[in-house]
């Protein structure tokens, strides 16, 4: 199919593309709009011309503003004052236009700015050429016109088809207030054929906030269908969060989030450049500093203090909002060891500091009396336990192991913070926090995994034999649980000590560590869409449901976590969970598709309604003189596509 179309592509690029831009792509994003899913799935070809003469223009959508906001019959009028003296305040005028240069808020893409349309009557021409219409092909040929003729002609469209004769066409119908929007006005322009019965597609898309908005869908066959259905119909919401909009409820999260990935990118960095004979030191670049005769006090108190045995003292049968568990997730008293040590390693000022920091830990360790004995399951933990317990000698450091030793206490730290968010606000389970990743994980370092073991049950046997694996006599080589070669380090994921199974400082894994960074930011992302839902809508009882659909999904591979990257989700929800929000509110946009059909000829007709101006502002310039026709409501820009599709 598409290499046929391809194959007009560059007939039309051959006869056209000296006056005319063409391209063979998917379609532009205000097509896609007007015409719906339906029609515009698929690549098309594109004919347009274009204009680079000027730069791009920052501009805001055509808001259509109310005649009440303009005249009003009470306005007093206030003619006191000096006509030279102006109170509006320069700095702030200057301050509106610092958000257009950070994030792009119009509908349209910035390179479509630069999209020009034809005049309509020479697309009909090319059109009603012979030689277009028998070439050979299957799909879709779009025109984009200047709206200047009389009906507002914004695009054409020729579809090739082998057994139908089909044509489109897309015009702006003007403003329209939303009273006027009326199931019998939709059929009257749709147009039935005879003996065809209607079909009819409508979605209506309430914008709660820009980046929140809840679509309704729905089909009937009535005559007079229902344009607003909030009982029967399907509702999604769709939700767009990005790290750089985070709050301040949970910025401190995602800033954990971010040190970690930091942390990994740094290990990665350093291994790489290691394989390729490049020899330098580590980096650590994501603590604020600390003094390192403080930090050695702060690690002492912290290993020989007692922990409680509970958080806090609290009612099991409080009930909390969502808002409130996040704000006391921020203040909770951390219970175990590598958890508190995470708070005071992080903050040290580079790699020298850090790897000091570890030292003067493993001293504490060996000549300290401690008190708070590490519960987490970490490598940190076990070296800490067993230089307590005298059956280690102290080790030390080198390359990126402190780098991976603060990287695995910080995935196990922030886990726990969210599992208690989730876990006291009563919304999840923490099988449904760990279930999809571990499942990945397991997969990937199985084969590594049942390696080791098979190694560490001939260690084992040896050790009892005192044989070698060869089958040499006594010279056999005792191998223990503690034994650590001095061999050289493997590369690929795994980056440890020795080429057996022993006694190692870290356990790092560059595949793990990824997926574990991508679970967290999934379930980061499930946290700001739920506070989004909380705050916007108040719908506790979808908390439960929404987490499922999130967390069961396989996770994003993150590798890092800057302020552009975001998370895009659509929720489904039972009707009656939205119907009372809804109620009585006009959609932000409105498409509604008709059909008819009978043996021989099939209509389509597709009205699509917005608040706004969807379009670039230079293809807009033709239809804007029609804001002067406002009345008191809200009121819809209007598009109509009409697609009419025959027997040959």
């Amino acid at each position: 199919m598409h290499v046929n179309l391809a194959n007009i592509y560059a007939e039309l690029m051959r006869k056209y593309g000296d006056n005319h831009t063409i391209t063979y792509s998917v379609p532009p994003s205000y097509l896609t709009r007007l015409v719906g899913a339906r029609e515009s799935a698929n690549k098309i070809v594109f004919v347009y011309k274009e204009d680079r003469s000027g730069g791009i223009t920052t501009t805001t959508p055509t808001k259509l503003l109310l005649k009440p906001e303009r005249r009003s019959p009470n306005t007093d009028l206030d003619l006191t004052g000096s006509p030279l003296k102006d109170d509006c305040i320069v700095d702030a005028i200057a301050d509106l236009s610092l958000d257009l240069n950070i994030v792009n808020r119009n509908p349209w893409k910035p390179d479509e700015e630069y999209h020009r349309g034809m005049p309509a009557d020479k697309a009909r021409a090319i059109i009603c050429t012979e030689s277009f219409q028998q070439a050979d092909g299957q799909g879709s040929v779009w025109f984009l016109c200047d709206g200047s003729d009389f009906g507002h002609t914004l695009l054409l469209q020729y579809e090739y088809h082998p057994t139908h004769f089909s044509r489109g066409i897309v015009s702006y119908s003007g403003v329209m207030p939303a009273y006027m929007v009326s199931s019998q006005s939709l059929v009257r322009q749709h147009g039935l054929s005879a003996g065809a019965q209607l079909e009819t597609y409508i979605e209506n898309n309430y914008q709660i906030n820009p980046h929140m908005t809840i679509l309704c869908s729905w089909s009937t066959p009535a005559p007079l269908p229902l344009l607003i259905n909030l009982s029967g119909c399907n509702v999604l919401l769709n939700q767009a969060f990005r790290v750089g909009d985070c709050g301040p409820l949970t910025e401190d999260f995602m800033n954990q989030l971010r040190i970690l990935a930091y942390i990994r990118e740094d290990i990665v960095s350093y291994h790489n450049d290691e394989r390729v004979g490049v020899q330098r030191e580590p980096v650590y670049r994501c603590g604020s500093g600390i003094d390192m005769d403080e930090l050695r006090e702060s690690i002492n108190k912290t290993m020989t203090e007692v922990s409680g045995f509970t958080d806090v003292f609290t009612d099991g049968h409080a009930e909390y909002d969502i808002e409130e568990v996040v704000q006391r997730a921020k203040l909770r008293r951390l219970m175990d060891l590598t958890d508190k040590l995470w708070e005071l390693l992080k903050s040290c000022s580079c790699y020298k500091d850090l790897k000091l920091a570890f030292n003067i830990l493993f001293q504490c360790a060996v000549r300290c009396n401690i008190v708070n004995t590490p519960t987490n399951k970490n490598r940190l933990a076990e070296i800490i336990a067993n230089l307590a317990n005298s059956r280690l000698a102290m080790p030390c450091l080198s390359g990126t192991e402190p780098l991976e030793l603060l990287l695995e206490i910080g995935l196990e730290k922030v886990h726990k913070d969210y599992e208690f968010i989730f876990t006291e606000s009563k919304i999840c389970s923490i099988s449904l926090l760990k279930g999809s990743s571990e499942s990945v994980t397991s997969d990937i370092i199985d084969g590594s995994s049942t390696n080791d073991l098979s190694k560490l049950r001939k260690s084992l046997h040896n050790a009892m034999r005192g044989d070698a694996p060869g089958g040499g006599g006594g010279g056999g080589i005792r191998k223990t649980l503690l034994h650590n070669t001095a061999g050289g380090k493997q590369t690929g994921a795994n980056y440890q000590n020795g080429d057996l199974s022993g006694f190692k400082n870290s356990n790092f894994n560059e595949k793990e560590s990824m997926l574990q960074i991508s679970k967290l930011f999934q379930i980061h992302c499930t946290l700001e869409h739920l506070l989004m839902i909380h705050v916007n809508l108040n719908l506790p009882n979808v908390y439960a449901d929404v987490c499922t659909q999130l967390l069961n999904k396989q996770p994003r591979l993150v590798e890092s976590i800057d302020d552009n990257l975001s998370d895009v989700a659509g929720i489904q929800l039972s009707a009656h969970y939205v119907r009372e929000h809804l109620d009585g509110k006009d959609p932000h946009t409105r498409q509604i598709t008709m059909k008819s059909q009978n043996k021989y000829r099939e209509n389509t007709t597709t009205f699509y309604f917005n608040l706004e101006n969807i379009c670039p502002p230079e293809l807009a310039k033709c239809f804007q003189s029609d804001d002067k026709e406002l009345v008191k409501e809200r009121t819809y820009h209007c598009w109509l596509y009409r697609k009419i599709r025959t027997l040959k």
